[in-house]
């Protein structure tokens, strides 16, 4: 089996591992399929065994091996009625408006170029071409295409350069000759938002309405992992190891045109410790400290709805009772508790019947299995007794088929070292409305990759009260690094819909995407314009605080970051 029919099958598995040998002696150590590289510190194993990952699985003792899965979780406005909704409040508040009425700066994305890894764009909606109908995008990577003509280096997946999509466009029918599209429609709305041209017909304009645009259209995850995660089906769902190499394709499409690079990544996860120490955290903090490079996420939008539990450590009783409510319908999901400090927690669980299953005392990596009698539901309790990026305990907990009602979980302090525990949900968009912790916490609800130290992470707020959006990620991480970095308009916000005309989106996308269009302007004038030739993401945000407002915050604020992103010159 060769990689492009491994990356595809759904009988072969991807992991992460570690690159301390060359490419050939990994494939033959672990029998792989395909073995492809990520950066110089690791590398993708494809192993045809796509069974549920439990123990006995070599690489799922080690929970970083396996990939994570991202989604959208930005609000699309149902209405159709957008006529009375334009884009300028968006641009007048971020300080773009005030840049363009100052014409000896004339910024507008000229020379710089801004990439996305979402779920791909109409590249045929007029926010995307220019005034004599060619494109604006300088090039597409379809990754779900499975037998096109691949960029190069990479195995899979259909390129798609600026002339082909010229020439498409200038037929009558362009998507019968070039039948791309983004079906989601989350990319189309990002990047135009970002980078959408000026049409004063329908009052809309992007934020650098002349930067050139790379869009990475991801495929959906395999269903080992939607099974391994318990992903609700029809939802979307994109694995860790395509986003990698949705990254590394923006920077190697940006070095060949020789452009600086603003990269714009929008999808969360719940996933992960929060505390910046993923395989894709650590890959985005080494290109966020490149030159000419800047990389701008959101808080994600979990902050509101009860997804996170944390505990200060066990106080009375030897163990802490976790409350968890279950709605209707729920098929299942995953939770994740994350120890702090040397503290090792185990747990039992009574179900909403009143069945207890107690916990299993084991001082090294293992999976329990919980079988409920009064109810169809099973659980999977997966110890990992060190993470290996944290070195701190994690349990990863699968729920299966679980009754409605209360179900509770007590976990048990085994070893006392004084230390708490966060426990997360799935992002909402992978649960039913009415499952929730009856006691959560609102900070530290930053999804990832928001933790992610060296780039820049905006939370969201309404423009029309000044107010941050109530589902907009709280920081610190819970490593309680400082995040998020600034603020941004996220709420009812304006840009282009799949298949014509445009739509209202509230979320941590749009206010990344108003953010990653502001940072577009910065690298214009500090890079395009010589004024400050060497520019990296951390030179970036010093600049965005420098021009963002405080006043009636104290800094740094969970909530606002710096408060609201001002686009400036100096």
């Amino acid at each position: 089996m060769n990689c492009r029919e491994a990356v595809y099958s759904e009988d072969v598995a991807e992991y992460f591992v570690q690159r301390f040998q060359g490419l050939a002696s990994l494939q033959k150590q672990y029998g792989a399929d395909c073995i492809q590289a990520l950066d110089e510190r690791y590398a993708v194993v494809y192993i045809q065994s796509a069974a549920l990952i439990n123990f006995n699985n070599e690489f799922s003792k080690v929970y970083r091996a396996v990939p994570k899965c991202y989604t959208v979780t930005d609000q699309f406005d149902s209405s159709s009625q957008v006529s009375d909704r334009n884009s300028a409040a968006a641009l007048e508040e971020i300080g773009v408006a005030q840049l363009r009425r100052l014409p000896y700066l004339d910024l507008y994305g000229n020379g710089v170029m801004i990439g996305f890894v979402d779920t791909g764009i109409d590249y045929t909606h007029p926010a995307f071409r220019n005034s004599d109908g060619t494109s604006r995008i300088y090039s597409i990577w379809d990754q779900t295409v499975q037998d096109g003509v691949s960029p190069a280096g990479f195995t899979y997946g259909q390129e798609y350069t600026k002339l082909e999509l010229n020439q498409a466009l200038s037929s009558e029918e362009p998507l019968s000759l070039l039948p791309e599209t983004d079906e989601i429609g989350h990319g189309t709305f990002v990047a135009g938002v970002a980078a959408g041209n000026i049409e004063r017909s329908t009052d809309f304009s992007g934020v650098a309405p002349q930067t050139e645009i790379v869009m990475v259209k991801l495929k959906q995850a395999k269903e080992y992992l939607r099974d391994l995660y318990v992903i609700p089906q029809g939802k979307p769902c994109f694995q860790e190891t395509d986003l990698i190499f949705g990254v590394q394709y923006l920077i190697r499409t940006a070095e060949k045109a020789n452009k600086p690079l603003v990269i714009c990544m929008t999808l969360n996860t719940n996933s992960g410790g929060h505390d910046g120490a993923g395989i894709l955290d650590e890959i985005l903090d080494d290109i966020g400290d490149r030159h000419n490079t800047c990389i701008v996420t959101s808080t994600g939008n979990e902050g509101g709805y009860g997804l996170h539990y944390h505990s200060n450590g066990v106080q009375e009783n030897g163990y802490e009772e976790v409350e968890l409510r279950v709605g209707e319908g729920e098929n299942g999901f995953t939770m994740e508790l994350w120890a702090t400090s040397l503290n090792q927690y185990s747990i039992s669980v009574i179900s909403p019947t009143g069945e207890l299953i107690n916990r299993e005392m084991n001082r090294r990596n293992h999976t329990q299995i919980m079988d409920f009698l009064f109810e169809d539901t099973k659980i999977f309790l997966d110890y990992y007794m060190a993470e290996s990026a944290s070195g701190t305990q994690l349990i990863l907990m699968r729920v299966q088929r679980p009754t409605s009602g209360i179900w509770r979980f007590l976990v048990y302090q085994d070893q006392e070292f004084g230390g708490a525990f966060d426990i997360w949900l799935p992002v909402h968009t992978f649960l039913q409305e009415t499952t929730y912790f009856l006691r959560p916490d609102p900070d530290t609800t930053i999804a990832n990759p928001g933790n992610t130290v060296r780039i820049i992470t905006a939370a969201s707020y309404q423009i029309s009260d000044q107010s941050i959006y109530l589902h907009s990620g709280r920081g610190f991480t819970r490593n309680n690094l400082v995040k998020p970095d600034i603020a941004a308009p996220g709420i009812a916000i304006y840009g282009p819909r799949t298949g014509g005309g445009y739509r209202i989106v509230s979320g941590g996308g749009a206010a990344a995407a108003l953010t990653a269009g502001g940072c577009v302007l910065l690298l214009e004038w500090a890079i395009v314009m010589k004024r400050q030739p060497e520019l990296r993401t951390q030179n970036v945000k010093r600049l965005l605080r420098g021009g963002a407002e405080r006043e009636g915050v104290t800094y740094p604020s969970r909530e606002w970051g710096d408060y609201v992103i001002i686009v400036s010159s100096s």
